[in-house]
């Protein structure tokens, strides 16, 4: 065959276009690679180290809390965490983790959940790349079941965390608070304060208040993962970065005071008692009925459970003692009493006329709490007896600017800026409020009857009564409550001065209300909180309540020549606070005061009941 036959030549075409074809394609491979490990080396080096390498945050313990002698309140522990971690983005394992059914079935078996919430789970984490904790603090069942099928169960890892543990349970549970995981929008207001999803942050209580102390700054470190998105190593060159502890917390609670305190109260149903310390307002003790367990809040609640604890009327979620707001009946005739003996309208031996079980004012009658009257009394017997029929008379004695100062000055009617958050102001009523309420000049003097026996408008949390006692103890000196004692094992930094200025009086103003509220527990209405070789000095109250039983009152403070403890009791719905508030104050001086074996046999003995013909029982 000729080399130039047509033949030839189509053969020798079609060979150069293929060779052309390969060529071509070949140069394209090389530019290709040229383009990968040149031009853009330095991006595809980036996302290789992505996909390998993954920051796992350390999280931080948040800092210990104790009372003031060191007693363990709240501290952190270890538990661990079943965690979903999304795949590296080119793993097809990522998918099918959550499309197949038997997958999600068996890691909710294992973990102990419900199939669709770690199917909304998985699905949330594969979306923004975040981990998922689908079982928090597991035991060791579920760790060993978790543990045997990790092989097969890809993304699923065991993770060690802080977990928050109140040794003590329900002990002091609304003055500790609690801490929850940092919700969506949390975070999303947070996120500049160096939070991130899975934190802790405080929700009520202590743990609230003092949130920037008791946090911790997370820790960081870089591991190296396979393409199931297993961790296989750590990253040797980056070190990791250790988390930082919160800082401790000493309280000034006594877990003495604290302990008394809950088992005077353990039969209350609704009620608060909160105790001070006189000299320098710091809190020894805070119950509010009904209470709740925090260590439920961190391990984790059930929907069911929250609405348990959030809805209905008993509302164990709130702290009464600094949230309730009761009227606070005879309790408040010591404001009554000073704001007189100040105005000059009384001294402590003035006769007015004598109660015979009510009186007359305005063409109404007012009724004293005892039927048949208390006769002729001075103002000290009428402290000591309670009795209304006298407190009326000096209602009208009384201007209502001078009783609300009084009032105001002792810390009434205004939160008394404690370091515990969502504290309640209560109310002491102003000419301006009544008329804003009634109409200027509308409203009648008889409102002074009311408010002199702290009746009517008037309303006072557990904590400021138990204000009012410590000041009135003190002679009128401000005070502002407080629960931080020290941080990070150094004194608290210096609180802000008291909201109220005090109550300034004469010597002998004090030496009378002294005495008066002395010979209340010694022979008057309070004489179920006597505490034999103890001088207890206190007032009963009868709150009436509208929407069912009254509310009983009684605060105090011991000993009462050198006062080192001042208590308010608020009990709900139950009747006379000289029944059934004043024998719990009495139980927890005898158990602080008095030796073991005395308490016991002082908590035997039935206290001393009179008839209506000799020492007053009630309000």
């Amino acid at each position: 065959m000729r080399s130039g036959s047509p033949v030839r030549r189509d053969r020798d075409q079609r060979f150069g276009v293929v060779a052309a074809i390969v060529l071509g394609g070949f140069a394209l491979v090389v530019l290709g690679l040229l383009r990968l490990q040149v031009a853009q080396h330095e991006h595809y080096r980036q996302l290789s180290e992505e996909n390998r390498v993954r920051l796992e945050v350390i999280r931080a313990p948040r800092g210990t809390i104790t009372d003031r002698n060191g007693v363990l309140l709240a501290d952190s522990y270890p538990s661990f965490n079943i965690v979903f971690r999304p795949m590296p983005a080119e793993s097809t394992m990522r998918a099918r983790a959550v499309v197949r059914p038997g997958w999600v079935r068996r890691v909710a078996a294992l973990v102990e959940a419900d199939t669709d919430q770690v199917r909304a789970l998985v699905r949330t984490a594969n979306r923004s790349g975040q981990s998922a904790v689908l079982r928090r603090n597991a035991s060791s069942q579920v760790l060993a079941g978790v543990e045997e099928n990790r092989g097969e169960l890809p993304g699923i890892e065991v993770v060690i965390e802080p977990l928050r543990r109140y040794p003590h349970g329900a002990l002091a549970a609304h003055l500790l608070g609690y801490a929850g995981e940092i919700n969506d929008q949390e975070l999303e207001d947070l996120s500049d304060d160096g939070y991130s999803a899975g934190d802790l942050i405080g929700r009520t209580g202590v743990e609230r208040s003092c949130e920037d102390i008791l946090r911790g700054e997370d820790g960081a470190e870089f591991v190296v993962v396979n393409a199931m998105g297993k961790r296989v190593a750590t990253l040797t060159e980056v070190p990791p970065r250790p988390p930082v502890p919160g800082r401790d917390l000493a309280l000034t609670v006594d877990m003495h005071v604290q302990q008394a305190l809950e088992d005077a109260m353990a039969g209350v149903e609704k009620g608060a008692a909160v105790a001070i310390d006189p000299r320098d307002g710091g809190v020894l003790g805070m119950v509010s009925r009904p209470d709740f367990d925090p260590n439920e809040f961190a391990h984790g609640l059930s929907r069911d459970r929250w609405k348990e604890l959030s809805n209905g009327d008993s509302n164990p979620l709130l702290n009464r003692a600094i949230q309730g707001i009761y009227p606070p009946g005879s309790t408040f005739k010591i404001v009554t009493m000073i704001s007189a003996l100040k105005a000059g309208i009384a001294t402590p031996h003035t006769l007015l006329q004598p109660c015979y079980g009510s009186y007359q004012f305005g063409g109404r009658r007012f009724g004293c709490w005892k039927r048949d009257g208390h006769g002729a009394l001075d103002f000290v017997a009428a402290l000591q007896h309670s009795c209304d029929v006298y407190f009326y008379q000096i209602g009208t004695r009384l201007d209502l600017g001078v009783l609300g100062a009084t009032a105001r000055a002792f810390g009434l009617g205004a939160r008394t800026g404690i370091d515990l958050p969502q504290e309640s102001a209560g109310l002491v009523p102003s000419t301006a409020w009544y008329d804003r309420r009634w109409g200027a000049g509308r409203w009648r003097k008889g409102v002074m009857l009311n408010l002199a026996i702290g009746q009517g408008e008037i309303l006072c949390t557990p904590l400021q009564l138990a204000l009012l006692a410590a000041e009135a103890a003190t002679g009128g000196q401000a005070l502002r409550p407080h629960v931080v004692k020290r941080v990070g094992g150094e004194p608290a930094p210096g609180r802000p001065h008291p909201e109220q200025p005090g109550v300034s009086a004469s010597p002998e103003a004090w030496d009378a209300v002294h005495l008066g509220l002395e010979r209340v527990v010694d022979s008057g209405t309070g004489t179920a909180a006597r505490v034999p070789g103890l001088a207890v000095a206190g007032k009963t109250g009868t709150a009436q309540n509208p929407h069912g039983k009254d509310h009983a009152l009684f605060l105090c403070y011991a000993p009462a020549d050198r006062p080192t403890i001042a208590m308010a009791f608020v009990i709900e719905n139950t009747g006379h606070g000289g029944t059934f508030a004043a024998p719990l104050a009495g139980r927890v001086l005898r158990k602080l005061f008095l030796p073991d074996s005395l308490a016991k046999v002082a908590v035997r003995t039935k206290p001393v009941r009179e008839d209506t013909t000799g020492v007053d029982h009630g309000d």
